[in-house]
């Protein structure tokens, strides 16, 4: 598994334990004071958030093959 790979994975756990802190937040919130607007804007958070973790992972999945063909390219040109 590639460093960067490995890195994808502990940005994934993070975001789920984040996710699951922010579950935890709207759902105490509702129950303390059922304030709707705060509430609405822990949701609004949670869902950047997910929009950002999906697009680092396409981010980073792209640079990683880009990497992958350069060092290809890189033994290629060694070899001959």
């Amino acid at each position: 598994m590639t460093r960067i790979e490995q890195a994808l994975q502990r940005l994934g756990k993070a975001v789920s334990r984040l996710e699951a802190v922010g579950q935890d937040r709207i759902s105490a919130s509702a129950e303390d004071t059922a304030d709707a607007a705060a509430i609405a804007h822990l949701s609004a958070e949670l869902a950047a958030m997910r929009s950002n973790y999906e697009s680092l992972q396409l981010t980073s999945q792209q640079a990683s093959g880009r990497i992958d063909a350069a060092i290809g390219r890189l033994r290629a040109v060694l070899e001959s």
